[in-house]
């Protein structure tokens, strides 16, 4: 997006209207910006042929309910946008309640890091602690174990199953061993998206 001046881009808005929920953490503002919420990932709806994941239809109308045709205010992280060319972002409330801290508490997204956007890290990965000892959500089902082990990667904080080839080809010093799905989502690790523990 380029400002009014030429080649530079112009300043990301600091508040919007949200006009549309695409799914439970992605949404457009007014003036057609697509924005993924920052720090989380929540169940993906159905695509190209594929049923949606458990709660993804709960997840979208969730945030619907929290900012749909509302004005929310977004903060920034490092990196401002993803190899999508959207917008990633914090959002909160005019009661200053961090919108993708409440979908993890919920159980309705999981944390989803990717350095160097941490700011929130601590708060979302507490939330997501929370969401798990009480079984909330989405951590009804995600806590079944089918391997006796998984193998973390501690550099991209991704969990991967024994045999998954990206965790094959992980360097040894990155390796993290998990007995327990829970003991890795209670560190903050996330779930391959190919191999899906």
């Amino acid at each position: 997006m380029l400002g009014a001046c030429g080649g530079e881009p112009s300043a990301p808005p600091q508040a919007a209207l949200v006009v549309r929920i695409v799914d439970g953490d992605t949404l457009m503002l007014e003036g057609g910006i697509k924005v993924r919420v920052l720090g989380i990932d929540a169940p993906e709806m159905e695509k190209d042929g594929q049923p949606a994941d458990f709660l993804a239809h709960q997840a979208k109308a969730a945030l619907a309910e929290l900012i749909l045709n509302r004005t929310v205010s977004l903060s920034y992280d490092r990196l401002r946008y993803d190899h999508y060319g959207r917008l990633l972002a914090y959002l909160f409330l005019p009661d200053h309640t961090l919108v993708n801290t409440e979908l993890v508490r919920r159980g309705l997204a999981r944390v989803y890091f990717i350095a160097p956007n941490l700011r929130y890290q601590k708060d979302l990965l507490t939330a997501q602690q929370e969401a798990i000892e009480a079984r909330r959500g989405i951590w009804r089902q995600m806590l079944k174990q089918d391997e006796p082990f998984y193998l973390g990667n501690r550099n991209t904080l991704r969990l991967h199953r024994p045999k998954c080839p990206l965790a094959a080809n992980m360097a040894k010093a990155n390796q993290v061993r998990f007995t327990s799905l829970k003991s890795a989502y209670l560190q903050g690790y996330s779930p391959c998206r190919s191999c899906k523990p």
